[in-house]
């Protein structure tokens, strides 16, 4: 990839990581209530699932997936549910980890593990992202420079680049926790969060494969 070419994706993928989204409405969310440490194994996930969209984008697949109608309906439909599993989930939630340990309940915060995975699936389980990347690579894409330089180019920048904007909210997010360390401002949060995962959920729903 020419240095002229990387600029201007360059340039276009930091106006794009910095549109609010579920990835950073995850990395905000996970930054206030369990800490930048524990915020970056989700956005370490949300990271895998960049390259892996983007791998796909650039093979073919991710033409394939966006012209399948059948693929495309599987992935809204699990996104879907997941977003708002997810919004749900932060509804129901006590409060603070902490508030709950005080409280006498005894509480930890969730795995690595399980943070990855919820990065990761709310990235590839995004019907927009798979059509977004299937639209938006190939302007930069040079048949002639060959695939892997430009998958790592590509996919080395956008990851980068993520992974900056999410640990920065994280760090924000986290600095902003002291202001809602009491059982009812977090409840307040996780409402506030949890609402606006469930409409990410719905909105998704509503999407209907371009045709």
């Amino acid at each position: 990839m020419e240095l002229h070419t990387w600029s201007l994706y360059a340039s276009a993928v930091v106006l794009l990581c910095l549109t609010p989204g579920p990835n950073s409405l995850l990395a905000v969310t996970n930054g206030l209530r369990f800490g930048v440490g524990k915020t970056l194994f989700s956005t370490l996930g949300c990271a895998a699932g960049l390259t892996l969209l983007i791998g796909a984008s650039l093979s073919g697949l991710g033409l394939i997936l966006a012209a399948s109608e059948m693929a495309f309906y599987v992935i809204k439909w699990l996104g879907a549910c997941y977003l708002i599993y997810l919004g749900i989930s932060l509804i129901r939630t006590r409060g603070a980890f902490a508030d709950v340990r005080k409280e006498g309940r005894p509480a930890a915060p969730p795995s690595g593990i399980y943070l990855f995975a919820q990065g990761l699936w709310i990235v590839v389980m995004n019907p927009k992202a798979v059509i977004f990347f299937a639209a938006f690579l190939p302007q930069f894409y040079v048949p002639e420079h060959g695939l892997l330089p430009q998958f790592l180019a590509m996919a080395g920048t956008f990851v980068g680049i993520e992974v900056v904007v999410e640990i920065l909210l994280a760090a924000f997010a986290s600095r902003l926790a002291v202001l809602v360390t009491s059982g009812t401002g977090m409840r307040m949060f996780n409402r506030a969060t949890g609402g606006v995962f469930v409409l990410a959920g719905a909105y998704l729903l509503t999407l209907e494969r371009p045709r």
